[in-house]
């Protein structure tokens, strides 16, 4: 028996957190049931990249979902809209507040239908404050949180991390929250209205940077690759074919890199002599040490550093780690049967459990591809559905 298996997902979501959140549940066994807009669809159908015409955006979080293209804004789309969150477990959304009230598809509407309901909603400043109707990507959430004021170097102007963790993380909240939610309602049959913004999920970790404001009245800028507020020597140095990352935590593992370096001296300088001195100094100490680093290629500095206390890697590139040993015997990258792209290879769940493992049962629904099948269970005749294909009310 699969995790999850069981749950009943209501999924309106599109673009990259909500569709990352309720592909979690898939993943375990829920049955997530997509809801798309006739002949538009999830806007990320339109991101790139492309294979064979289709988005391999849309297929690597969409995977394991049953997929519907119902006009909720039609008399008629709306009714089968509602016999099926009769029959869920779950709604999620993440349109722009208020969006689906408009519809009569608000959590105040849908509970009316099912009393038990746990619906979800993810957006960008949540569902209150003065923020809260604001529309909200991924780039914009990163700027007014703060987070890309501090990343980066102190020179150069503040950074937007690559990943989108805006999306990602607070796709992972909204499935942990539901989870809770779930655990809830089957113990005592009640309900849940579950409010997850990127807004809150970027502010929460920003650990450090807000403990030293409200704690200290520190304001802490850009570090770079550097743990200088925290931890140091832990920076990323350059060496000959590339860059490498190194960190000792502690004074004795940063006697031991002194020693490897031979520069005892430096463990005896005042400066260095404890870890708020070396924070405190860090330029200078960073001086130092990429002197060494400069002259051992990432090979090299691998075997140096091999069974030491200093934590340490290479600076690697994505294809570097795509092929990554680690990678495959984490079996991180998967293969999936996709109807539009074909068999594809995308990153797998990183959750490992043993008695129920994610699995990868079938790739991301083609636009309405399952309307139908859904239409019958829930008692439509065949002459009905025919009929609202007519009208475009479903595809």
């Amino acid at each position: 028996m699969k995790a999850l298996e069981g749950m009943v997902v209501v999924d309106f979501t599109q673009a990259f957190s909500g569709p990352f959140c309720t592909m979690q549940l898939a993943d375990f066994g829920a049955r997530v049931i997509k809801i798309e807009r006739p002949y538009i669809g999830d806007q990320s159908r339109e991101w790139t990249p492309f294979k064979e015409g289709y988005s391999a955006y849309y297929a690597s979080i969409n995977r394991n979902k049953t997929g519907v293209a119902i006009d909720n804004a039609a008399p008629q789309g709306k009714e089968i809209i509602e016999r099926l969150i009769s029959k869920a477990d779950v709604v999620v959304e993440n349109f722009k507040v208020g969006t689906l009230d408009k519809f009569g598809l608000g959590y105040e509407d849908v509970k009316k239908i099912n009393p038990e309901i746990i619906y979800a909603s993810i957006s960008g400043f949540g569902l209150t404050g003065s923020l809260k109707k604001s529309p909200a990507y991924d780039n914009v959430i990163q700027s007014v949180t703060g987070i890309q004021s501090v990343t980066g170097f102190p020179e150069g102007p503040g950074v937007r991390c690559a990943s989108a963790i805006g999306d990602s993380f607070t796709g992972l909240n909204c499935a942990l929250a539901i989870l809770m939610a779930y655990r809830k309602k089957l113990k005592t049959g009640k309900g849940s209205r579950i409010d997850v913004s990127m807004y809150d999920t970027i502010f929460s970790i920003l650990e450090l940077y807000i403990m030293a404001d409200t704690v200290k009245g520190e304001h802490y800028g850009r570090g770079g690759n550097s743990d200088k507020y925290i931890v140091s020597p832990s920076d990323v140095y350059r060496c000959t074919d590339g860059w490498f990352a190194a960190s000792a935590a502690s004074d004795e593992a940063f006697c031991q890199l002194c020693r490897i370096m031979d520069r005892d001296d430096l463990a005896e300088d005042e400066r260095f002599m404890t870890n708020e001195k070396r924070c405190a100094n860090y330029q200078e100490l960073t001086d130092e040490i990429s002197r060494f680093f400069a002259g051992k290629s990432r090979r090299e500095l691998e075997e140096i550093f091999r069974d030491t206390e200093i934590i340490n890697a290479p600076l690697l590139s994505i294809p570097e780690i795509i092929n990554h040993p680690q990678t495959k015997a984490r079996n991180l990258i998967v293969e999936v049967e996709d109807p539009g792209i074909g068999k594809y290879p995308v990153t797998g769940n990183p959750m490992n459990m043993t008695e129920t493992p994610a699995s990868y049962e079938k790739g991301a629904p083609l636009m309405g591809q399952h309307t139908g099948e859904i239409m019958r269970e829930l008692g439509y005749s065949e002459d009905q559905i025919q009929e609202l294909l007519t009208k475009r009310i479903i595809q």
